[in-house]
């Protein structure tokens, strides 16, 4: 009895010590730190509203300080074709009315031919991703017809899916479906994006 009473103590002390830590945290204008899968998808979801608010400042401090952002509009990464932008290009990304060439578009053949602004219009805004049904780590799923090599292309990076379903129904819109897949890759603790993924159906 006097042995049970001993470890309810020790328990009732550990319980308060852990909620007057967490009481600190709050009290600090922070949160306690996430760790594994939630601190993955954390740093994921500030890359997505930062391009959500069209915030070139934003979107170049989530950026890979070396590699930088590859832009691959399909799911199949093309390492040497594929547009890359340094932090401080992406700093400016919605203020560069330069045309770039960003592949060629699945189907046509003809190529992707678009400014920075127009490009994340069409392949990353194309859907409100911030409200996808399913998010994913390292779980992307084969859907379409192309090719999704992004597991080979970065051995050492991180994978965050985030996938919107077709619209209820049949026939086309069985299509219908689109998913991001943000990669990012371990820098000093940090995690940094090094590739915005779009995906959908192709022919």
């Amino acid at each position: 009895m006097k042995g049970t009473k001993t470890l309810w103590m020790v328990a009732l002390a550990v319980l308060v010590l852990v909620a007057s830590l967490y009481a600190g945290a709050l009290r600090d204008g922070q949160a306690p730190a996430a760790t594994g899968a939630d601190e993955i998808v954390q740093a994921a979801s500030e890359v997505v509203e930062a391009f959500a608010r069209r915030d070139g400042e934003r979107l170049a401090s989530r950026a890979h300080p070396v590699k930088g952002v590859r832009f691959s509009p399909y799911a199949y990464i093309d390492v040497e074709q594929d547009r890359v932008f340094l932090p401080g290009q992406l700093r400016r990304f919605w203020d560069d009315t330069t045309v770039h060439v960003w592949g060629h578009a699945d189907g046509s053949g003809e190529p992707i031919v678009l400014t920075t602004a127009q490009y994340v219009e069409r392949f990353v805004l194309d859907r409100d991703y911030r409200g996808a049904g399913k998010i994913g780590v390292n779980v992307d799923q084969p859907r379409g017809n192309t090719a999704d090599n992004a597991a080979e292309a970065y051995p050492q990076g991180t994978r965050v899916e985030y996938y919107v379903e077709p619209a209820p129904g049949r026939g086309a819109a069985a299509f219908d479906w689109s998913a991001l897949r943000l990669v990012c890759e371990l820098v000093d603790g940090h995690r940094f994006l090094v590739d915005v993924i779009h995906d959908e159906w192709t022919t």
